[in-house]
């Protein structure tokens, strides 16, 4: 690797945590507004790290499947209420079982609800302006097809 490949993934890695610490900072204080409580700031760290490391691929694999369904025509689009359904029930199942787990961190139900709430419609309407996936015998769909095999 070139010192110049070098500055470049620390400019990467540096610009990635930035944001990281931003976006958490933020949930950290609603879920401080709702009622979190922990025991000691390792915990609490501890909760962010599972927080995410559940969340990113879980969002991941359901817009995978959204998009999915959407191309198999299953469901008109990979942006509509079951997007927004969905990214509300995996952030509150998420902070559920990780509050069951960790007696060190603790959420109210109503806390849990609220900020899988806010987080699921903020994910839901980032994905507003997404392009759609290509339909199944769509020629988008028949290129992509010709492509692979």
């Amino acid at each position: 690797m070139t010192i110049k490949g070098t500055k470049s993934l620390l400019i990467c890695i540096l610009i990635v945590s930035n944001i990281l610490v931003v976006f958490t900072s933020l949930e950290f204080l609603i879920l401080k507004i709702l009622g979190l409580q922990y025991e000691s700031l390792w915990s609490l760290l501890l909760f962010f790290i599972v927080y995410g490391i559940s969340e990113i691929p879980t969002n991941l694999f359901l817009s995978a499947c959204l998009q999915a369904l959407t191309t198999l025509d299953i469901i008109p689009s990979h942006t509509g209420v079951l997007a927004l359904f969905l990214h509300i029930a995996s952030t509150y199942i998420i902070l559920h079982i990780i509050d069951r787990l960790m007696a060190s961190v603790s959420i109210s139900q109503l806390g849990i609800l609220v900020f899988s709430l806010v987080i699921g419609l903020v994910g839901w309407l980032s994905i507003q302006n997404d392009p759609g996936p290509p339909k199944r015998g769509s020629k988008e769909f028949e290129d992509y097809k010709k492509r692979i095999n």
